[in-house]
């Protein structure tokens, strides 16, 4: 696939939201539950997509382009990413937050196994902070595994602390680490997002040099 897209959820992708739930998470939720979060005007449940060509995305919904920090070009023309054969969408990765009073609550994020470490995770990341900071919320906080060291890195990278354990907080009797960030509203944070996700963009493009980013609008916008 050549173009990828981060986008909101829509009832067509929970088929393939919830396999990769499975795989990545051991199916933390259900169909209901994800139709729950697509109803509600509390949550903001984004997918990153691919597809062979741009026309696809933009038949799935409308969707506006993406503008990077600074002189970070959206259109990164090369070569191929990969030889594709098929012209169906593919499901790529998915989060979620949860807008409590100020905080947004990141209750999900998920990469498909064989595109991970490719910095997806990142974009995702920056795409449910700035959902976030578009609600007027100062702070954010998420539940991650004790073991998961490089999950831990990545958000330490945008600013999040350590604020406690939940014991045996998994399924698996694993402990959960709480971790917060303040300042969500602060330009400090909004620059931090803007170049993570400008270094994220450059890295698919030496990687894969074909590639076009979308995102779509909020909901309350």
């Amino acid at each position: 696939m050549n173009f990828l897209a981060c986008v909101p959820l829509i009832a067509a992708d929970i088929p393939a939201v919830l396999s990769l739930d499975e795989r990545c998470l051991g199916g933390l939720w259900t169909n209901s539950g994800y139709q729950r979060e697509l109803e509600s005007d509390c949550s903001d449940l984004l997918v990153l997509v691919g597809a062979a060509t741009p026309e696809l995305l933009y038949q799935r919904q409308q969707i506006v382009p993406f503008t990077p920090a600074q002189n970070n070009s959206t259109h990164l023309a090369a070569k191929d990413i990969t030889d594709s054969t098929s012209a169906d969408i593919t499901l790529l990765g998915m989060g979620c937050l949860w807008a409590i009073l100020e905080e947004a609550h990141i209750t999900t994020l998920a990469v498909e196994p064989s595109w991970q470490g490719r910095k997806l995770g990142i974009l995702l990341l920056c795409h449910l902070l700035q959902s976030g900071y578009r609600r007027g919320l100062t702070r954010a906080t998420l539940e991650v595994r004790a073991s998961n060291q490089k999950a831990l890195g990545l958000y330490q990278t945008f600013g999040f602390k350590e604020a406690g354990i939940r014991k045996r907080y998994y399924s698996d009797g694993e402990n959960a680490c709480i971790l917060w960030c303040s300042g969500l509203q602060g330009q400090a944070m909004q620059t931090q997002i803007d170049q993570q996700k400008a270094r994220a963009i450059a890295h698919l493009h030496n990687q894969y040099q074909q590639v076009f980013i979308h995102t779509g609008d909020h909901r309350a916008e």
